[in-house]
């Protein structure tokens, strides 16, 4: 997960919602912002669909890249904000293990979901 001096994240504040209102608005939704995300701790997943999570963790980065460069964000050694530049606009198997693994979270946490509420993941026949 890519930082800047701050410690603030570079992905996830792109999908705060936060685009509009004025900076106090902002403020005291964040202050009061309390995250509930579901509790997939009770959910085994088989090896099937463990396997499939690296696949899904590569097409998360591929999305956040391409909105990221659609942004006009480009690859620079170091994340700066007023230059719009990442380390981590490379592909994924260029990434840290540590970029990796934030994106292998959020597929894996999403399939957890997916179970949990009672959907089933299966290959297509014959796949």
């Amino acid at each position: 997960m890519e930082t800047d001096q701050s410690g603030e994240t570079d992905r996830p504040e792109e999908s705060r919602g936060m685009e509009s209102g004025s900076a106090g608005e902002r403020e005291n939704f964040m202050n009061d912002y309390r995250p509930n995300p579901m509790d997939t701790s009770d959910v085994t997943l088989s090896e099937e669909l463990l396997a499939i999570t690296e696949k899904l963790a590569e097409n998360v980065h591929e999305n956040w890249a391409k909105a990221r460069m659609e942004q006009g964000w480009t690859y620079g050694p170091v994340r700066d904000e007023a230059s719009r530049t990442t380390p981590c606009l490379v592909p994924y198997g260029d990434l840290t293990e540590e970029e990796k693994e934030y994106d292998r979270r959020t597929a894996l946490e999403t399939v957890r979901q997916i179970v949990k509420l009672g959907y089933n993941i299966q290959p297509k026949e014959g796949t």
